[in-house]
């Protein structure tokens, strides 16, 4: 799952939103070294990727993915189904208008900026001056995450034209999302319930 996804499944504490983004940005060994807040955010985002990734539907809709699409159809999947949760977003979402939640998560985000890596101050300050949250709605919004990812891998990768194999898939990798998503919430929301009582216990 990708930013607004994680996001979303985060839940209402700000250390948890903050992990659940730092997660693919720092190194196991420097996971330690954040709050415990943080830390528990961290491991719920790696939690719910390895759900995804053993997910019947998720299966399916990589299968969709022809080559030379299919060798990075994680990545792909990870912003399609952004792009799906913004377009349902008044049936997943918190209940707020996504203008609304990413506005909430863009201030939570700015006030822990300046933690380690650097590259998360840049995912931070990018995401809010650009507005991805709500960009992911639209196609071209789409378009611009994939150009902008496959700048940043090393090796050479067809994902900037990734929109064309969203395009051809649509309905069918929609489908995949509504049955895939409302499953993975309820598994967040575990996690989340998890973490609380943890904290309760290391309380008392």
């Amino acid at each position: 799952m990708n930013y607004l996804a994680h996001l979303a499944l985060a839940g209402d504490e700000p250390e948890a939103q903050v992990g659940q983004v730092l997660a693919d940005l720092v190194s196991a060994r420097r996971i330690a070294s954040f709050e415990p807040g943080i830390q528990a955010g961290i491991r719920a985002h790696q939690k719910i990727d390895v759900y995804a990734d053993s997910h019947p539907a998720v299966a399916a809709a990589r299968r969709r993915l022809q080559p030379p699409y299919r060798r990075f159809a994680g990545i792909l999947l990870d912003v399609y189904f952004d792009h799906f949760l913004a377009k349902g977003w008044h049936r997943h979402g918190d209940g707020t208008s996504l203008a609304e939640f990413a506005t909430k998560r863009y201030l939570v985000l700015r006030k822990y900026r300046d933690l380690p890596p650097k590259r998360f101050r840049i995912v931070v300050d990018a995401m809010s001056r650009d507005n991805w949250l709500v960009g992911y709605s639209k196609v071209a919004g789409v378009e611009r995450a994939l150009r902008g990812i496959s700048k940043r891998l090393t090796r050479e990768n067809p994902i900037a034209s990734g929109v064309s194999a969203l395009s051809e898939n649509y309905e069918r990798l929609r489908s995949d999302f509504e049955e895939f998503f409302p499953q993975l919430k309820e598994y967040a929301l575990t996690l989340q319930q998890s973490a609380h009582a943890n904290r309760r216990d290391s309380r008392m």
